[in-house]
């Protein structure tokens, strides 16, 4: 009778247990030279909870501009991205509207970045 190897599982032996669930346990413990029953606990703890889920965030946080902007610190300089000018022109009518400007400044005033 062969001995099994002994200790910790190696991060390529758990890949391979948990890649690898179509297998049945006898044909992965005996690829990997270990015993049932370390394949089966390292199965069993890897198993997907069903419990209660408390939040579900299905969506991503929504990028502002300033984060698709590209910025270099140390040189003090900001880019606009391509993906930037999309997004401001997506939202042009919308921020023109909010603003509180005379009629006959608007157009000629523009705020770069507002105080917070």
């Amino acid at each position: 009778m062969s001995s099994y190897k002994t200790g910790r599982l190696t991060k390529v032996e758990k890949f391979y247990i948990d890649n690898n669930l179509e297998m049945s346990v006898s044909d992965v413990a005996k690829d990997l030279n270990r015993t049932k029953k370390i394949v089966e606990k390292r199965r069993s703890s890897n198993e997907p909870s069903k419990g209660h889920i408390t939040k579900a965030n299905h969506y991503p946080k929504t990028k502002t501009i300033n984060d698709l902007m590209g910025h270099k610190e140390s040189r003090g300089v900001t880019i606009m991205t391509p993906e930037a000018s999309e997004v401001a022109d997506a939202t042009r009518a919308k921020r023109l509207s909010e603003m509180n400007i005379a009629d006959r400044h608007k157009g000629s005033i523009h705020i770069i970045k507002e105080d917070k």
